[in-house]
């Protein structure tokens, strides 16, 4: 484990319309039933328009080795989401995102063994300057896909996919279809 992970981590509590009510660690917001925190995904496009997607890290706890968002985390006190979303995009991935647009927000509730995912969630877009080198603590594979070929296999194969993402994809193309 890094000296990173082995820091307590402390997210922010908030509500369902992402007011802020305190902080708690990482491990008591994803215990149990877990508690409302603030989170974000980003995906991330490149030159063709293609979609980063990684596959999760055997490492995790929550969903190892499935196909995830180019980009996940927590938004700390003090940070914005789309700071957040760089500040990850770096940590995760080694790329600079220069910069990341806000495109929607949900929250959701999703089990897993005796954790959970509990999250007030923003949605976030922006484009690849350059090659992935993805973080191996993070990340054990990554993939392009367009979003038409992402639909399909997300509707063929909804079990290799986090929750979040199926989530923010489902609401992102209806978004885009208005």
């Amino acid at each position: 484990m890094s000296a990173q992970q082995q820091q307590v981590e402390w997210l922010v509590l908030v509500d369902d319309n992402d007011k802020e009510l305190g902080l708690d660690t990482r491990e008591n917001c994803h215990k149990g039933m877990g508690k409302r925190h603030r989170a974000f995904v980003v995906f991330l496009y490149d030159k063709e328009g293609r979609m980063l997607l990684q596959r999760r890290s055997m490492k995790k706890k929550l969903w190892p080795a499935y196909w995830d968002v180019s980009v996940t985390s927590h938004v700390y006190q003090g940070e914005t989401y789309e700071g957040a979303g760089i500040r990850r995009s770096k940590q995760e991935l080694n790329v600079d995102v220069k910069k990341l647009d806000r495109k929607l927000d949900y929250t959701y509730w999703a089990k897993f063994g005796d954790y959970c995912e509990n999250e007030f969630c923003v949605l976030l877009t922006g484009k690849l300057e350059g090659p992935a080198d993805p973080n191996p603590d993070e990340i054990m594979e990554t993939k392009y896909l367009t979003m038409d070929e992402l639909g399909a296999d997300m509707s063929r194969n909804p079990e290799k996919y986090t929750p979040w993402f199926k989530i923010a994809f489902e609401k992102y193309a209806q978004q885009k279809s208005r």
